[in-house]
């Protein structure tokens, strides 16, 4: 009796979706686009999303979603006209993907469970691996290249050149936009190229990648690329709040907020990544490269590839290089000798006052103001660096991970590190550790800053610090500049939220 009445209902269930237009959901895998959900693509699909938007039909949540290409939760017009531009081939794949995540079946079972497991509080919507990524081809070059590889194994996906791309959209500037997909978990560096010697510098393909442009020249034939959130046109909102800081002036803190982001709803609980040298991440009328972080693009690019958004809280540093280095300078011991570098404002630093304004003030506030959850991280780069990885085990019971890019361990020299690294208990709950450092030949700095950087992993291994909450990577084309922190910053974001 049971199963025929589960019969009767999955009958008029079909016969109910035949009437409205709907199709109804079932385990096996869905495409994007398939709006009639007939398994297939076709101009039908079209036809179906107007009707239901002129209200002659009405969709389910599964359909919604199947036709909503464009990924941005809302079903428009701008889908069937997706749905067009696929069919004729003016697009290769949609923003959304291939599929919808699988789905369990609706019926219920005839015995309730015995416990249902609880899920871990706090924990990041984990990403599909493989993800959209766009290249927009803002040099003109006659032909585009893709040349994937793993930076790690060192396989790569096609010989060089690399795949060639086709099929561009263009975009509101005359520009043609390539995209692709990428397993992430095979590949995580391109190279996008002309088919001949001009290229883009490696370029980090993440969990929190979508959209690549040519920036500006790096070296020889080889160009700098810049972030972008592909089909995003959102770039959230930054509050300012100025603090008393203990050394007696104010301070800056800048709260970005992703697209999206409502305060009335306390239901949904955002991670929090805090970050020094603030005034460096958003814009880039403040930085001396004439770069920014693009925090908000990398954050807004994990969001379209289906991850959480993230509430970016960036510090300020102080309004001098005197100062500046005062207060991102841990006092860890005697510091080094830096040949042609007038040390002393590095010598007896406040970077103690600086962790503890981050903790005791900073932290709070945003905790009180803003819906957030757990999940902390913190990261900096160059002084910032050094101080983002001393607030990190200084506190490894406040923080998720911590980033620290060309960080500035050189102002310590390895038995002062062992000293400090002595006193750290990491028996405990540990962060997860993600460090980079360029060695472009043209750059003095960043050469100077490379050897402590990478050194740092095994120097924390050999005091107990557990080798898979760490990583350490390289470029030897990457200069000292918020240009380089930009590209990596996805892939530190990523990684340290083990996405």
């Amino acid at each position: 009796m049971k199963k025929r009445l589960i019969s009767l209902l999955l009958i008029a269930a079909l016969t109910l979706s035949v009437f409205l237009g709907v199709s109804v959901s079932t385990a096996a895998a869905q495409l994007y686009g398939d709006a009639d959900g007939d398994d297939d693509v076709t101009i039908l699909d079209v036809t179906t999303i107007q009707r239901a938007l002129a209200g002659v039909i009405q969709f389910d949540e599964d359909a919604r979603m199947r036709g909503d290409v464009d990924a941005d939760d809302e079903l428009t017009i701008l889908d069937a006209t997706m749905i067009q531009r696929y069919l004729v081939g003016v697009i290769n794949q949609f923003p959304s993907g291939e599929f919808l995540p699988t789905q369990a079946p609706t019926i219920a079972p005839t015995e309730a469970p015995t416990q249902a497991p609880t899920e871990a509080p706090d924990e990041v919507t984990k990403v599909k691996n493989n993800i959209p990524i766009h290249f927009t081809n803002n040099k003109n070059w006659s032909a585009v290249y893709a040349y994937l590889f793993n930076s790690e194994t060192g396989s790569i996906q096609k010989a060089w050149p690399g795949m060639a791309m086709t099929n561009p959209v263009t975009n509101s500037y005359g520009e043609k936009v390539y995209g692709m997909n990428v397993d992430v978990t095979q590949y995580d560096r391109v190279i996008f190229n002309n088919g001949a010697q001009i290229q883009t510098t490696d370029l980090p393909v993440t969990k929190a990648s979508s959209g690549y442009f040519i920036q500006a020249k790096a070296s020889g034939s080889k160009y700098l690329a810049g972030v972008y959130p592909y089909g995003q046109n959102n770039e959230g909102t930054i509050k300012t709040v100025s603090f008393d800081y203990p050394d007696g002036y104010k301070k800056n803190v800048y709260i970005w907020l992703p697209e999206g982001y409502n305060a009335a709803d306390t239901s949904k609980k955002y991670s929090v990544l805090y970050m020094c040298d603030g005034q460096n991440l958003f814009g880039q009328a403040t930085t001396l490269s004439g770069y920014e972080w693009e925090c908000d693009e990398s954050v807004l690019s994990l969001m379209q590839n289906g991850g959480d958004g993230v509430i970016v809280v960036g510090i300020a540093c102080g309004n001098t290089e005197a100062r500046r280095n005062h207060e991102l300078t841990p006092d860890l011991g005697e510091v080094a000798t830096v040949a042609g570098e007038d040390m002393s404002t590095f010598k007896n630093g406040g970077g103690k006052v600086f962790s503890d304004f981050v903790t005791d003030t900073v932290i709070p506030y945003v905790e009180q103001n803003y819906n957030t959850n757990s999940i902390r991280g913190i990261a900096g780069s160059s002084s910032g660096g050094i101080e983002a990885f001393y607030i990190g085990m200084e506190n490894m019971d406040k923080f998720r991970y911590v980033g620290a890019l060309s960080p500035a361990f050189i102002l310590y020299n390895q038995p002062v590190w062992d000293n400090y690294l002595d006193t750290l208990d990491f028996s405990g709950n540990t962060p997860r550790i993600y460090f980079f450092c360029g060695n472009s030949a043209n750059d003095q700095l960043e050469q100077a800053l490379y050897p402590n950087a990478t050194a740092m992993e095994g120097w924390m291994a050999a005091h107990g610090y557990p080798a898979d909450k760490m990583i350490t990577k390289t470029d030897s084309d990457a200069t000292h500049s918020e240009g380089f922190w930009a590209l990596y910053f996805p892939e530190m974001l990523s990684w340290g939220m083990d996405l």
